[in-house]
């Protein structure tokens, strides 16, 4: 029997979910699961019911733009989602599991193709075939770019366009460029809680890993996107990092700085936490939400008002204030999209931090004297070293900690970037904060 969402239950429910979160629809994707076991071949019960889904999605209604699934056979998720996407309004990137060997695969297209006979692909706008099966070495890089071709020519014969890729790591595509080649975008996962990485830096570090690749992949004009997460609890394999606190920071530093970055999209990793595994367990907890209409707290309470607004910093001279790999430099106005980058910064009047875009760290003074070092360091909203003020009257860049420094830019030391007493009319001194 076809069940469809009836619209107007669907309205009547979205009304009660209405104001559940403060996080404002515009998020950009995330990643659905409808397992509620780890035996769903042999146990109904280890999925969730059809009325659990559909809870679920109208949850995410308020939440995202896109929904992702990872395999069109494991407790029939891709089916289930695409029979909601239209009436809550969101678009599916749809996964296929290449990590059970071929004729698990041909299932999967089999599957394809029931749900385009049965008109629910019109939501599709994406089909990564694997998702990290060339990592975890389930196949080699030809079997994927095998299984990829396979699926594409089959939604090319059946008249659908949707982009084609293989989702894997960061470092499976660094070091096979065939892949960028082959795939019409780029889908990566990283998640900087399983290097041990401090929070404050974890935007910081994925911006780094990310940094090669976005070039390679500028380069090939093919879009980026990035599947991440942090965990909220559990100790499994990781002790301390997991905490709610610590996953709402992480997950606000990441969707300000991909809001900045308009070449960047991404999918958070879960949607809800995984309650049929361990607690102590890490990956238990990487949901947004704890179930249907229940935000974490520590999400809930995030604000998203106030987005950064990008700023170039100028000297008297007409250069910019740049960084580039954790170092401060002096550089003619741009279009190249990567210097652009560098030269761009966000004023937080809260904090008084000035943030590099490029890197997603904070200039900072560590030494209040003339001559004293400028560097840009991970934001801590605390860090003394990390306070500035801009004097609109002189046009200064003041330490608000180091009282009576300034920022200054020394041309005869090739245009070192120092902390230096404030002088009047000063034109090392002398900044001007436009618009890009």
């Amino acid at each position: 029997m076809k069940l469809y969402l009836p619209t107007l239950v669907a309205a009547v429910i979205a009304t009660l979910y209405a104001g559940v979160d403060a996080v404002p629809k515009g998020v950009s994707g995330i990643n659905y699961d409808a397992r509620n076991g780890s035996d769903w071949e042999t146990n109904n019960a280890s999925c969730k019911s059809f009325t659990d889904v559909y809870h679920e999605m109208l949850t995410l209604q308020t939440f995202t733009e896109k929904v992702r699934t990872n395999s069109l056979i494991e407790c029939d998720v891709a089916n289930l989602v695409l029979q909601f996407a239209s009436s809550i309004g969101v678009t599916v990137d749809l996964g296929i599991k290449t990590s059970k060997g071929r004729d698990y695969f041909l299932q999967e297209k089999v599957k394809l193709g029931e749900i385009i006979d049965k008109g629910r692909f019109d939501t599709v706008t994406s089909v990564h075939v694997g998702n990290g099966a060339i990592s975890r070495d389930n196949v080699t890089v030809d079997t994927a770019l095998e299984y990829m071709t396979e699926i594409r020519d089959f939604l090319r014969s059946r008249g659908k366009n949707a982009s084609v890729t293989i989702a894997d790591s960061i470092e499976v595509y660094n070091t096979n460029p065939k892949l960028l080649e082959a795939v019409d975008y780029v889908s990566v996962g990283y998640s900087p809680f399983w290097e041990r990485v401090d929070v404050n830096e974890g935007v910081a570090v994925t911006l780094d890993r990310m940094k090669s690749l976005r070039i390679a992949a500028e380069n090939k004009d093919k879009p980026v996107v990035i599947d991440t997460a942090w965990s909220s609890g559990g100790m499994n394999p990781i002790p301390d990092l997991a905490t709610p606190k610590n996953q709402a920071k992480y997950f606000s530093d990441f969707i300000r700085m991909a809001h900045s970055h308009k070449d960047l999209d991404y999918y958070w990793s879960d949607a809800f936490d995984a309650k049929w595994l361990n607690d102590l367990d890490i990956e238990a907890h990487l949901g947004v939400y704890e179930k249907a209409g229940v935000m974490k707290e520590e999400i809930f309470n995030l604000q998203f008002e106030n987005w950064r607004a990008p700023r170039l910093i100028r000297t008297e001279g007409s250069i910019m204030l740049s960084e580039a790999d954790g170092k401060l430099y002096m550089s003619e106005k741009s279009n190249n999209w990567l210097t652009q980058e560098q030269q761009t910064w966000f004023f937080d009047e809260t904090t008084q931090q000035i943030r590099s875009k490029s890197s997603d760290r904070c200039l900072d003074a560590y030494q209040p004297w003339d001559g004293g070092a400028v560097h840009v360091y991970r934001c801590m909203d605390n860090e003394r070293n990390q306070k500035w003020t801009y004097d609109n009257a002189t046009r200064t860049l003041r330490h608000a900690t180091h009282k009576g420094f300034c920022l200054d830019q020394d041309a005869s030391q090739n245009n070192k970037i120092q902390l230096y007493g404030c002088s009047p009319n000063n034109a090392h001194q002398q900044w001007e904060v436009l618009d890009p």
